[in-house]
């Protein structure tokens, strides 16, 4: 703040979101809710998979690059097992993503 002071009141307001978000987390109800709702997400990806080999088709498309970050926090917190392996076709989609060079390059290296 000494070095942009201008930039002081942006920095309070992001604090003060961070405050409020580590509050939510603390409170069993709505970390259930955020569960129950990812869980949707995944058995609706397990449903759209059934029928094609990535999220929109049968190529890897922006729905896919903006699902995989998701799948990768769920490893970062080991919560794989609860959330992705009870999914046998999210299984498959995820090793195929994987597989991929750009996966390697940008998410490989950090799991």
């Amino acid at each position: 703040m000494a070095e942009a002071p201008d930039l002081a009141s942006m920095y309070h307001a992001k604090l003060r979101e961070a405050y409020y978000i580590e509050d939510k987390l603390k409170d069993p109800d709505i970390v259930k809710q955020s569960e129950e709702k990812l869980a949707r997400l995944l058995d609706d990806a397990e449903m759209q998979l059934n029928e094609m080999e990535y999220l929109a088709g049968d190529e890897f498309t922006m729905a896919d690059s903006m699902f995989v970050p998701v799948l990768a926090r769920i490893t970062l917190l080991d919560l794989e097992e609860e959330f992705i392996n009870c999914r046998p076709k999210l299984v498959e989609y995820y090793n195929l993503v994987k597989r991929r060079p750009s996966y390697k390059v940008v998410i490989g290296k950090r799991y």
